[in-house]
């Protein structure tokens, strides 16, 4: 089965400990319950990667923490559109500096499976990645060694360059996936569906700093997404809850969570809106129960001057 096709149907074959089969991957990370829990095989193309830090991200640079002032009377969100213009005026007052074009971003990562709505902490698990600013290379350690992974599909620069709009980001976005596609799977004809567009916006929502333009801009699209909503409350791995841009597809709802003060990145929250059964690549099958559920939060962003540096 080709890598869309195990993308579309959220296999959990997925680990980020290996250059990961891009498609499967995305789904995986972003918030699949099932894909949490299993590990991938390693050594396909990559359909993309999170390639950026949320608005209002606490960052360090230069050692110095800067983090956004808190806004204690902020009135409720309205809706997915007000979600989407908080977000991105956040973005665009962010005071953290700009890191240099050699620099690294360090995440720090809190992943955990649940059952049933149950979660289980046995599960819980921690992920540390470095990603270059110029997004060309990230860098995770496995097995005590610092392996590399180079060239993300979508490159930030492109979308830097102005006019900077979120239709703009959009159509990039878009050509992008279609251009790895006509080059991978050819499977999307021409289109791309609304649950990989969000799923792609999201790694860029978390792994890697862009410009305040260009974060505020991917905010601005999100609600133009089809059958984009606002969720409140929405759980993270570490217990914190958020407001959350939230998306149903094939029977689960993904959610893209912010902290409903900041709007800074918070993490994501998946759970099944109805059971399922996937068909594993070697026959074997799970059913995973309505109300399943795999989260993760966001508990570090770090400007490191190389690879292997956490502060």
């Amino acid at each position: 089965m080709n890598e869309l096709k195990e993308f579309r149907r959220n296999t959990p074959a997925m680990t980020d400990n290996a250059a990961t089969a891009a498609k499967a991957r995305l789904m995986t990370v972003i918030h699949e319950p099932e894909a949490v829990r299993k590990p991938a095989a390693s050594g396909a193309r990559r359909f993309g990667r999170r390639i950026a830090v949320a608005a209002a991200l606490a960052l360090v640079v230069g050692g110095t923490v800067v983090t956004l002032r808190d806004q204690p009377d902020m009135a409720p969100v309205a809706g997915v559109a007000d979600l989407g213009e908080r977000a991105a005026g956040a973005a665009e007052n962010d005071p953290t500096p700009a890191p240099g074009p050699a620099q690294w971003l360090y995440t720090r990562e809190l992943r955990l499976a649940g059952i049933e709505a149950d979660v289980d902490r046995d599960r819980r698990a921690t992920w540390e990645r470095w990603t270059s600013v110029d997004g060309k290379q990230s860098a995770w350690y496995q097995g005590g060694k610092l392996m590399f992974q180079g060239s993300a599909v979508i490159n930030p620069a492109d979308l830097a360059e102005a006019p900077v709009s979120p239709a703009r980001v959009i159509a990039r976005i878009k050509a992008a996936i279609l251009d790895e596609d006509r080059r991978g799977p050819q499977e999307l004809k021409g289109h791309v569906p609304p649950v990989m567009l969000f799923m792609e916006i999201n790694q860029l929502i978390s792994e890697q700093w862009l410009a305040p333009e260009v974060r505020a801009a991917l905010f601005r699209a999100l609600p133009t997404i089809k059958g984009m909503t606002m969720t409140e409350d929405v759980p993270v791995a570490d217990g914190r809850r958020g407001v959350a841009f939230s998306l149903d597809d094939d029977g689960a709802r993904r959610s893209l969570v912010l902290d409903p003060r900041t709007f800074r990145y918070l993490g994501t929250n998946s759970t099944r809106l109805r059971d399922r059964t996937y068909e594993r690549a070697d026959g074997s099958k799970e059913t995973f129960k309505t109300g399943t559920v795999s989260l993760t939060a966001q508990l570090e962003a770090v400007i490191v001057n190389q690879p292997g540096q956490r502060s």
